[in-house]
């Protein structure tokens, strides 16, 4: 069975053409074209996914074509499938202050966490919606989706989605894992159409357009898509009760698979569900994004980052802090209106000691998720370490240390177009293990006990400032 996989991250556009009988596998991978990853047009982001997936499939016989994509979009389409808004991404915050405001009901806050798994946030499209409607745009009688249900919707004509995917929109009840009524009708938006929800293993057939777009034959089975997070724990096969994933990208997240949706008594954590069970979770804004952002302003952007490595050193103390809030603050806080910066700076400081500064105050705040998760679940049997992160050996082993505990190394590149793959197989009957991606033997990195005062004291630097800043308050002012 040869598998097509496609996926809509945060950046790129991505493939992967696989063959489940000789274990062959081709990647693709392609930034997408567009000037802003915030709010992005739907069509440009479909119309370079399907050009970068017919170069995939030229020549192969594709039987299966699975998909990924982000959570937390949301675009509005009328019944013909166009798009009338832009995708709102999950780094688009323009609800920052009607969130706040719907913040200030702690009854209400605690009601909408206790039935979503989601707290009041800028990043949900629940609060996208309201905001919409306040901008006086008419939401009523239109189709409310995100990229990858809206790229599910052209390949075959159907508007469906699964509850993996729609966790991620702050309106499907944690427990009932189906749209909530109640909470739709309390944030007032009835008239909006949601899509049809079905088990993560629905497919679809291809439709005659996508199908020419893609230079393929028509009536291929199409799996609904899944999102990239859900994905990335089945793809590193850590789906059972107290596996983590620990993926750091363009932005940072902390999954730990439960047997029941699981919720914080402080709300510092999320509830959402991967395509095969519960997810209780926590994510920051600022990963990735951050680093890029510094090394551009610090070195350029001609600068390599391994010609920044040979210039960080784990001996070097007294760096400033940074609060990686530059695109507001998801868990643990919630405060989207937060922002970030560099603090404690002095004259001394040179641009790799910032840069380094950065690192820490990245693994910081994610150590900062990780004391709320692990409060609420105790500790992960195994924590399995992806994305950028592993590019930098420093970052990798100041992760550990920081942390304190081992982390195994997950041995894919691209684990969340692997559990798209994975998904595939089990909904085509077969196991979700494969040779290809299975026989790998996994690394391991240990943290370095000798590091552990080190940190300590940095991290309580870094919450004496996460205090201070807090929105609302007099120092954050």
């Amino acid at each position: 069975m040869i598998i097509l996989a496609l996926e809509s991250s945060t950046t790129s556009a991505k493939t992967m053409l696989f063959d489940s009988e000789t274990g062959e596998v081709s990647v693709r991978s392609r930034r997408f074209e567009v000037p802003d990853t915030s709010v992005r047009d739907a069509d440009a982001v479909y119309t370079q996914l399907m050009a970068l997936g017919r170069e995939a499939a030229a020549g192969a016989a594709v039987d299966l074509i699975v998909l990924s994509g982000t959570w937390h979009g949301l675009t509005l389409v009328d019944d013909d499938l166009r798009a009338l808004t832009p995708v709102r991404e999950w780094p688009d915050t323009s609800a920052q202050n009607l969130s706040a405001r719907e913040r200030l009901d702690r009854d209400f806050t605690w009601w909408y966490y206790e039935r979503t798994g989601s707290m009041v946030n800028a990043i949900y499209p629940a609060f996208k919606l309201m905001w919409l409607r306040e901008q006086g745009m008419r939401i009523d009688g239109l189709r409310a989706m995100d990229q990858p249900t809206l790229n599910f919707a052209r390949l075959t004509g159907e508007v469906s989605s699964n509850p993996s995917v729609a966790s991620g929109t702050g309106l499907l009840g944690a427990e009932s894992a189906q749209w909530d009524e109640e909470v739709v009708e309390r944030l007032g938006l009835r008239g909006v159409i949601l899509p049809e929800l079905h088990e993560s293993t629905h497919t679809a057939p291809l439709a005659r357009e996508a199908a020419v777009l893609l230079g393929l034959r028509a009536g291929i089975p199409v799996l609904t898509p899944g999102p990239d997070g859900g994905l990335s724990q089945v793809g590193d096969l850590a789906t059972n009760p107290g596996d983590m994933t620990f993926s750091m990208g363009t932005s940072g997240a902390l999954r730990f698979a439960t047997r029941h949706p699981s919720f914080s008594p402080a709300l510092s954590t999320w509830s959402y569900r991967s395509p095969v069970g519960p997810l209780s979770g926590a994510a920051t804004s600022g990963c990735g994004n951050c680093v890029d952002w510094a090394r551009e302003r610090l070195f350029g952007l001609t600068t390599d980052y391994s010609e920044i490595e040979p210039l960080l050193s784990a001996d070097r103390r007294d760096l400033p802090v940074f609060l990686p809030f530059l695109f507001g603050e998801r868990s643990p806080g919630w405060q989207d209106q937060r922002r970030g910066g560099l603090v404690e700076l002095r004259p001394e400081h040179s641009r790799a000691d910032m840069y380094q500064a950065v690192l820490e105050g990245i693994v910081f705040s994610l150590f900062h998720c990780f004391k709320e998760l692990t409060a609420l679940n105790g500790m992960p049997r195994r924590i399995v370490l992806s994305g950028g992160v592993l590019s930098s050996p420093f970052w990798t082993q100041l992760t550990a240390d920081v942390f304190g505990t081992e982390m195994e190394v997950s041995t894919l590149q691209h684990s969340s177009v692997v559990g798209a793959v994975r998904m595939g197989l089990v909904a085509s009957g077969a196991s979700e293990r494969h040779p290809a991606f299975d026989d790998a033997e996994p690394r391991f990195v240990q943290p370095r006990p000798e590091r552990r005062a080190q940190y300590d004291e940095a991290f309580a630097r870094y919450l004496d400032h996460y205090s201070q800043t807090r929105p609302g308050s007099e120092t954050a002012r």
